[in-house]
């Protein structure tokens, strides 16, 4: 049936050519044994040429309707498989950083044993929502608002990973190092006393907020690449849509 679909506009057109022919036809055969009165003959032949005109021109409109629609279509098509492929890579970036995460299990460990990660630049993995704008009118506008939420949920995290970083290089970082603490299995007090509280407590609470973004993004793009495939298969059945694979 898709098969047959793709060639519609080439079957309608064989299907009125056949049909203005047989209209020749059949008008040239009745004057010819003279069912009707010769003088029907210019009437006959203004009738063929004006419903052979009327159709061609139905079908050059059709024609070019059909088209408009696919290529509406081809367009929508894309832009739910560019989203998916952003969501994608969203999900490949936050578990590369999730899987570094997961080696540190203590909020001490997480605030002053994590290095510094220096994330590549995710600026290009963007959702390009204006070439989704199409959801609007099929009733699905709140996938859009998802969507947009989801963009900045991902670039909070991104940053909170950046600002994490920025104070554990630039302060906590030579704070370890002056006070000789790297490496030291040391009570938590000394630890707070030799750092002061602005730096100690700032190194556990930024990595904790850190964590919290991580974790809670990797959960959320699963959840919105798993609704939104669903709504590109339903409302484009039998075509094929991006999949994501666990790395």
């Amino acid at each position: 049936m898709k098969i047959l679909r793709n060639y519609q506009p080439e079957i309608f057109g064989i299907i009125v050519a056949l049909a203005i022919l047989n209209i020749w036809y059949l008008s040239s055969v009745t004057i010819e044994e003279s069912v009707v009165p010769k003088s029907y003959d210019y009437l006959i032949r203004a009738l063929t040429v004006a419903i052979g005109g009327f159709i061609g021109a139905f079908s050059a409109f059709w024609l070019k309707s059909y088209e408009e629609e696919k290529k509406d279509k081809e367009q929508q098509k894309s832009a739910l498989n560019s989203a998916l492929f952003v969501l994608i890579r969203q999900i490949n970036a936050i578990q590369c950083i999730k899987r570094d995460l997961e080696k540190f299990k203590t909020p001490f460990d997480r605030g002053l044993s994590l290095p510094a990660m220096k994330p590549p630049d995710y600026s290009s993995v963007k959702q390009d929502i204006v070439s989704l704008n199409f959801l609007i009118d099929r009733d699905n506008a709140q996938i859009l608002m998802d969507l947009t939420i989801e963009q900045e949920r991902f670039e909070q995290t991104i940053n909170s990973i950046n600002i994490r970083n920025d104070f554990y290089v630039n302060e906590v970082q030579p704070a370890l190092s002056f006070h000789a603490l790297n490496g030291r299995p040391l009570p938590l007090a000394e630890f707070e006393e030799k750092l002061g509280e602005r730096l100690f407590q700032g190194a556990i609470n930024g990595s904790a907020v850190l964590y919290e973004h991580v974790y809670a993004t990797d959960v959320s793009l699963h959840e919105k690449y798993t609704e939104l495939r669903e709504l590109a298969k339903k409302l484009f059945p039998g075509e094929n849509f991006v999949a994501w694979t666990k790395m």
